[in-house]
């Protein structure tokens, strides 16, 4: 626990625990996280979520970033992008082919507004399958 008046520094326990896991293999952090489970499940799961954020599906290569794409119907993806910040939005444009990209701007503009609470919701679900298809090799998350 910190005290601001003493200068100690509070840190989110739960945030520096997944970034520890994630400088693991795959099959030390599996490991950790199956014994963690098994003391306090909803623990796991928090850290399991905190192991990879929407930026960093953002950040996948082209390759691998279509796969992501591929696994979800294109209103989700385009819901997940909804107020995303335009040099983000060109950034990940630029790895989408001419004909995809043009598709998924249209359908972000046939949203129209949506709740954080959605949008976050959708973020979250593309962000788990890509933990999945992490986890299974066939996309490599930094």
């Amino acid at each position: 626990m910190s005290n601001p008046n003493n200068g100690d520094i509070k840190i989110d326990g739960k945030k520096e625990a997944a970034l520890l896991l994630s400088a693991l293999d795959s099959e030390h952090r599996e490991k950790i996280l199956l014994g963690i489970a098994a003391q306090d499940p909803e623990l796991a799961i928090k850290l399991r979520k905190g192991l990879f954020n929407f930026n960093q599906v953002l950040a996948l290569e082209s390759i691998e970033l279509q796969k992501v794409i591929r696994a979800h119907p294109t209103s989700l993806f385009a819901l997940s992008l909804r107020g995303l910040e335009p040099d983000l939005k060109t950034k990940l444009f630029s790895k989408l082919g001419e004909r995809q990209a043009r598709a998924l701007e249209e359908e972000i503009q046939s949203i129209g507004p949506s709740k954080l609470s959605d949008v976050k919701l959708a973020q979250e679900k593309i962000t788990e399958q890509a933990r999945e298809l992490h986890e299974k090799g066939e996309i490599h998350l930094a």
